[in-house]
């Protein structure tokens, strides 16, 4: 089933048009915030990695589905740093 809005992963930045691209709770109730990559059963699944880690895996996915370097870390370096997860953590990206 489609969402009837659009929503992004509040950790990867990954658009989540599916319901069954969500994270879920505890419970198995689904949780909007975040996608099944990175929340499953109320926890992150990736609980320790930094912001600056999920940055360098964000530009190497993209690479591998086509974009360039530049725009990569273009794009992850605009994008994640906003995302609730890591504003949450004050994280602060490196220059």
């Amino acid at each position: 089933m489609k969402t009837t809005e659009m929503n992004v992963c509040q950790s990867c930045g990954m658009p989540i048009r599916n319901m069954s691209d969500f994270g879920t709770y505890p419970d198995g109730s689904v949780n909007t915030d975040y996608c099944f990559h990175f929340y499953q059963d109320g926890h992150f699944t990736d609980p320790d990695v930094t912001l600056e880690e999920k940055i360098a895996r964000n530009i190497a996915l993209a690479q591998r589905l086509g974009v360039s370097r530049q725009k990569a870390q273009r794009m992850a370096r605009n994008i994640l740093p906003g995302l609730t997860r890591w504003r949450k953590a004050g994280r602060k990206v490196s220059s």
